[in-house]
């Protein structure tokens, strides 16, 4: 991992020495005034700040305030360093306004080492750990074939919706969407085909969508699309459109085979209590698509 080391003190020899032991872990970034430092830290987005206590203009203490009150670097950790004797009164200020840890001058290299590795890896550890929760709200909400949202999520993504639209009065629709005959797809061409079939028709339902529509895979090769402000008209226009570009692609593992989808769609309605009954309407509009030839688009 890249660190950027922020040094924020007004002694040039002090700057020195500190720069070249930080230069260890990463870049060096320094600055010789609370001011200075203040820029430094919002331009240079430094991974850890040593901030002398006494500067010139603004005093490390309220430098560091102001550093745990910004949300831009609130959490970038302040280690405080100070030339004054062992003050408990001076240590405990530091750490209550949200300093990570105290440094006393004269300063020992090994000492000042092992505080900026801690930190560092104090660091390391977080980062790392919200990347391990980001993947796991990720995979809690979406399919992991065709990165779509799951069903669960957009069920309750919908029910929302639905009370949305009863708040404030516009119109909703859900879209229900069936791969057309895919059984014969896995059995003539085999799971692997069928697999790549649902990705990249998924896919095309991502990019053919509007921005703020929610596209969920329901299970098997059924998709549901949720279209905030749109009617039933309205909806009709892009689904249409959604199903002339499936009719059009392509599948490298099998070149003559041709895809097509049948879709139903069908409004929110003020009667509706959770999102089922639309979605029920508008799977009964696909089936009537299908009885109807397939490859069709149908409103309830």
């Amino acid at each position: 991992m890249d660190h950027k080391i922020l040094i924020i003190d007004d002694l040039e020899i002090m700057r020195t020495m500190l720069s070249g032991i930080a230069s260890e872990f990463g870049e060096v970034v320094t600055a010789a005034t609370g001011k200075d430092g203040l820029i430094a830290a919002l331009e240079h987005k430094p991974t850890l700040i040593l901030l002398d206590v006494n500067l010139p203009d603004i005093d490390g203490f309220r430098v560091c305030e102001a550093l745990k009150k910004d949300y831009r670097t609130q959490d970038t950790p302040v280690v405080l360093i100070t030339g004054m004797e062992k003050d408990e009164d001076a240590e405990s200020k530091g750490l209550t306004i949200g300093a990570s840890d105290y440094i006393l001058k004269p300063i020992k290299v090994p000492v000042v080492r092992a505080r900026i590795n801690t930190q560092l890896t104090l660091v390391e550890k977080s980062r790392a750990l919200e990347k391990a929760n980001a993947e796991l709200t990720r995979q809690a909400m979406t399919d992991s074939l065709t990165n779509c949202f799951n069903r669960r999520y957009f069920m309750n993504a919908a029910d929302m919706e639905l009370s949305r639209m009863k708040r404030h009065g516009y119109p909703v629709v859900v879209a229900m969407i069936d791969i057309d005959h895919f059984k014969r797809i896995n059995d003539t061409y085999g799971h692997e085909v069928g697999d790549e079939v649902l990705a990249v028709v998924a896919q095309c339902c991502d990019e053919t969508v509007r921005y703020e529509d929610t596209l969920g895979r329901l299970g098997g090769e059924e998709f549901a699309v949720l279209l905030p402000v749109a009617d039933s008209d309205g909806a009709y226009g892009v689904l249409e459109r959604l199903r002339q570009t499936v009719e059009g692609l392509a599948f490298p593992n099998a070149p003559d085979l041709t895809v097509t989808v049948s879709i139903g769609i069908a409004e929110l309605e003020e009667k509706d209590i959770a999102i089922d009954g639309a979605l029920k309407r508008a799977d009964d509009a696909m089936y009537a698509a299908k009885k109807a030839g397939r490859n069709r688009v149908e409103i309830a």
